[in-house]
Parts: C-alpha cells; structure tokens; sequence
C-alpha cells in the first residue's frame, strides 16, 4: 500500500511540477508573442500600404497607355492628312491650268 502511496505522491509531485513550468514558460513567452503579433500588424500595414501603390501605380499605367494610345492616332490622323496635300495641290494646280487656257 505504501508503493500507491508513493506513486500518487510522485504522479502529484509531476503535476504540480509540471504546471509549475507550463506557467513559467507561458510568462517567458508572452513578451514574445506581444512583440510577434506587432511585427505581424506593422507588416500588415505595410502589405496594405503596398496594395494602395499597386493599384494607383496601375491607374497612373492605364492612364498612360491611353494617353499615348490617343497621341498615335492623332499622329497617324495627321500623317494621313499630310499624304493628302500633295494630291490637293496637284488637283488645284491642273484645274488654274485649264482654267488659264
């Protein structure tokens, strides 16, 4: 009877003990985890930050392909035009010509 006697009182004593560290542990890991959860908001911060220069970065892109989409066509508008004239001109040259004979 005294070996169950003594093994209660060392399952107790391993218990206690046990709880003992579980509890020093615990305060020994809590600055830690403080300090991880606040690196993890910063950085949370930080991807939001990015995401909102992502999409104005976009924007901006999207903006300057139009812009340069629009100054093409003009160009070409322009070109196309400016092919043009010399026909006018040699259209207007040969009617003054026959209008002077």
């Amino acid at each position: 009877m005294v070996i169950v006697y003594i093994s209660l009182a060392v399952l107790a004593f391993s218990i206690i003990f046990l709880g003992v560290h579980v509890i020093q542990n615990k305060k020994k890991l809590d600055p830690t985890l403080k300090e991880l959860t606040s690196v993890t908001q910063d950085m949370q911060k930080q991807i939001e930050g990015l995401k909102t220069e992502a999409q104005l970065l976009t924007q901006k892109q999207k903006r300057i392909q139009h812009d340069v989409q629009m100054k093409k066509s003009t160009f070409q508008q322009t070109v196309a035009e400016v092919k043009e004239v010399p026909q006018a001109v040699k259209e207007v040259w040969q009617a003054g010509h026959f209008n002077s004979r």
